[in-house]
């Protein structure tokens, strides 16, 4: 049961990730880069949480037994637990940004997105590797039911616009893999420290190494306006903060780092929403087709194969694939004749 709500807690994090694409077409529009916007994202998110923070440790939340409250309690990491949060912050976050964009300006979107909805491959791999995890038919199946979707849901099933570069494609495929570690890097960090601790210096480590990869000073300062700060503060804290809090506090539930990427992947589908709603994007068939795969791809990855076997949904479709339309026939002509031969002309015209 606590698995449950560690799966519905990323489900969470991934509904506000898909409201991401609302922030930064405003910002871009006001003049920001797309590295400067991932750097203040996570600076701006950082800056949140820090007082979240101090007012939990003030009231002693995971303050030992005769141990004196401080509002910076919660800030205190050994050097083991700090250099897993580093990996969080500048592999998982800020990295995964960075080779993600480099995909983007040598592919295009599309093509970067489809690439980098491969990391439900390397999280399956990931979990064994590093946690012994089983990799199950269930698995195997909702990772490909996953990849799938994802594909026919960014591109419509137009595929003429996936385009082909080797450092596009490797930049892609390295930031699936690091989205990956990003699951692995934050379990590892939320068994040791509070899972918003972790987030805090994930923000700081990953926006100090956006910030000096993009110094977005210059952009914010020839762009700043009350609604540009009032976007930054929203943006740090719907997709960034907040989702983040969800998304920590599911890993540290017991969940197995080979799903997380799966349940996560459900901020293509709100995406994909947003995108039709608000920018009227088109939408047809083949992404309603892919949004369902998506979504059964979750399904499948949370159902183990004994609770699916034991199911309705498995016994009606038992019962679909046993049912024989000529014996069926034959037996409701029986019976009409039964009722026919019965004499009683009202029942035996009911049914028909």
């Amino acid at each position: 049961m606590k698995a449950s709500r560690g799966y519905a807690m990323v489900l969470c994090a991934a509904l506000m990730w898909g409201s991401i694409g609302i922030f930064v077409n405003s910002l871009a529009a006001m003049g920001l880069s797309s590295v400067s916007i991932a750097g203040l994202r996570l600076l701006s998110g950082a800056i949140l949480l820090m007082p979240v923070l101090m007012v939990m440790g003030a009231r002693g939340v995971r303050t030992p037994a005769g141990e004196k409250r401080s509002a910076f309690s919660l800030f205190k990491a050994m050097p083991r637990t700090l250099l897993a949060c580093f990996l969080v912050g500048v592999v998982g976050l800020a990295m995964a940004n960075l080779f993600y964009y480099i995909s983007m300006g040598e592919v295009g979107m599309s093509t970067a997105s489809v690439l980098l909805y491969t990391s439900p491959v390397f999280g399956v791999a990931l979990g064994k590797i590093l946690y012994g995890e089983a990799v199950t038919g269930a698995k195997l199946l909702s990772v490909l039911l996953n990849i799938t979707g994802c594909v026919l849901a960014v591109t419509n099933g137009d595929l003429t616009k996936v385009t082909f570069s080797v450092l596009g494609v490797g930049s892609g495929i390295l930031a699936g893999f690091l989205g990956a570690l990003l699951a692995v890097f934050s379990k590892m960090a939320t068994e040791r420290m509070h899972p918003l601790a972790v987030t805090f210096y994930g923000f700081v480590f990953g926006g100090l190494v956006m910030g000096a990869l993009s110094f977005p000073w210059i952009d914010v300062r020839a762009a700043v306006s009350p609604q540009m700060i009032g976007l930054l503060l929203a943006f740090g804290l719907i997709p960034t903060a907040l989702a983040y809090i969800f998304y920590m506090n599911g890993l540290s539930m017991g969940v197995e780092a080979s799903k997380v990427p799966v349940v996560a992947s459900f901020e293509t589908v709100a995406t994909v929403l947003v995108g039709i709603l608000l920018y009227a994007e088109d939408s047809g068939p083949v992404k309603v087709l892919g949004i369902c795969l998506v979504l059964l791809s979750i399904f499948v990855m949370n159902m183990s194969a004994e609770k699916l076997r034991q199911s309705s949904l498995a016994a009606h479709l038992a019962e679909a694939i046993r049912f024989n339309g000529h014996e069926w026939r034959q037996e409701k002509m029986a019976d009409y004749n039964a009722l026919a031969n019965s004499g009683d002309w009202q029942t035996w015209i009911a049914p028909r």
